[in-house]
């Protein structure tokens, strides 16, 4: 009886940490890469955020019934930039007064937006940044109060955690 409940103990304790399973490991490496997965247009920071939905209103407009293909995606990624305000301006020096301030004008920039798309998917995008420019002007003011924005994070490198790293290279070492 003995060997029967720490038999059952090794098993549970393997169960609740994956001993010796490459597949959930793997399972769990994927995992990890997909949580650091950023979108290639998410601005590093509130102000580049900012300038991004400004620049992007206007080369839309500019654009407006061209017939380009990626009139769609370009508005969707408009749409993540405004959606993602808050939480930049979370991750800046922002006090909680200009945060509110930010995520309200976020808000209104977005429910403005959605109204430039028709249910059959049409945008009508002509004066679009005339349109948005209360709210732009907006988040604009509260750049200087964000602070120094940090560095940009690049993920667009290989992250090959199968092979070692070449430690002779004087590049490498610490």
């Amino acid at each position: 009886m003995k060997l029967f409940f720490t038999s059952m103990s090794v098993f549970l304790l393997c169960c609740l940490c994956g001993c010796g399973s490459s597949e959930h490991a793997e399972a769990h490496d994927d995992d990890q890469h997909l949580e650091h997965f950023v979108p290639h247009h998410k601005s590093p920071n509130y102000a580049e955020a900012v300038e991004q939905i400004a620049h992007r209103a206007k080369h839309l407009s500019d654009h407006a019934g061209h017939g380009h293909d990626d009139e769609a995606q370009e508005f969707q990624e408009l749409l993540d930039i405004v959606n993602w305000i808050p939480e930049l301006a979370a991750d800046s020096d922002l006090n909680e007064a200009d945060w509110n301030t930010a995520a309200s004008a976020a808000r209104v920039l977005g429910q403005n937006l959605a109204t430039r798309k028709s249910p059959d998917g049409t945008l009508d995008l002509k004066q679009l940044p005339q349109a948005i420019t209360q709210e732009v002007q907006t988040l604009q003011s509260l750049v200087p109060d964000a602070g120094k924005p940090e560095p940009a994070i690049h993920h667009d490198h290989d992250h090959d955690h199968d092979h070692d790293h070449d430690h002779d290279d004087p590049k490498t070492e610490n």
